[in-house]
């Protein structure tokens, strides 16, 4: 952490990887390729980022990466070949891993806001990714609405907002780890299942169906006269102040009602 602090932050971000000749890759210092998402959205995920410097990152990333249709991947798009970069370089500007959309990052930036906590700023960008809202807009789209792209074209492509690469299994798996997992925050660990919602202040809850370690769980989360972070847990019937509702293994159907 110390060494990141000290030789990657580039004054109002982090900086992405250096060529072999030393020189930066995601710095101020570079004509494209100034900031990478990937550098900033993996600073607070690994808990790397001193608290001194996380607004001036977000607020960075909202300047040059959060685009209509989703989180760019960089900013700007190379317009020339780097061979100390690679084939990133070489897709058309805007296009792929050069300054669009990819969705695997996007979702890490949804990951990233809920875990700061800005819930409005998630929900925002799971949108922007989420092919059933895009896919509203067929003529700029141009994908199926029913399944996820890996990529959508970025602002510095002659076809921003147009999606690409779609029925891409990685894609959609972290779609749905994030969706599930951070928005809804149903996410299992070690003890069992925690329920963490990060809800945008519209909903009142939701309902899930769970399986997990051989049991299923039928999960409630609603909102109630709850003091902010205060949360209430009710195990089949039972309220407990345990957070993680605990793994039965039983192969029974267990109910779970939580006021937010």
């Amino acid at each position: 952490a110390s060494a990141l602090d000290k030789y990657c932050w580039d004054g109002k971000w982090y900086i992405y990887a250096t060529k072999d000749n030393g020189e930066p890759i995601g710095s101020k210092e570079n004509k494209y390729g100034k900031i990478f998402l990937n550098s900033q959205t993996w600073a607070i995920i690994s808990k790397i980022a001193p608290d001194g410097k996380i607004p001036s990152m977000l607020k960075s990333v909202e300047k040059y990466l959060y685009r209509d249709c989703g989180s760019i991947l960089l900013y700007p798009a190379y317009h020339e070949v780097d061979e100390g970069i690679g084939y990133i370089t070489r897709y058309a500007p805007g296009s792929r891993e050069n300054g669009g959309v990819y969705t695997h990052a996007a979702t890490w930036a949804v990951w990233m806001e809920c875990l700061l906590g800005r819930k409005e700023k998630a929900w925002e960008l799971y949108k922007k990714i989420c092919p059933a809202y895009s896919g509203l807009n067929p003529d700029l789209y141009q994908a199926e609405p029913y399944v996820t792209p890996g990529n959508i074209d970025g602002p510095d492509s002659s076809t921003y907002g147009r999606a690409g690469w779609t029925w891409y299994t990685g894609s959609a798996a972290w779609l749905y780890k994030v969706s599930t997992a951070w928005l809804l925050g149903v996410r299992p660990i070690y003890e069992g299942l925690i329920v963490q919602p990060c809800l945008p202040d519209g909903w009142d809850g939701f309902k899930m169906k769970r399986f997990f370690r051989n049991a299923s769980y039928e999960i409630c989360v609603k909102r109630g006269q709850k003091k902010s972070g205060e949360v209430s847990i009710v195990v089949d019937g039972k309220d407990t102040s345990n957070p993680v509702i605990p793994a039965f293994n039983d192969n029974k159907v267990h109910k779970v009602e939580i006021t937010i």
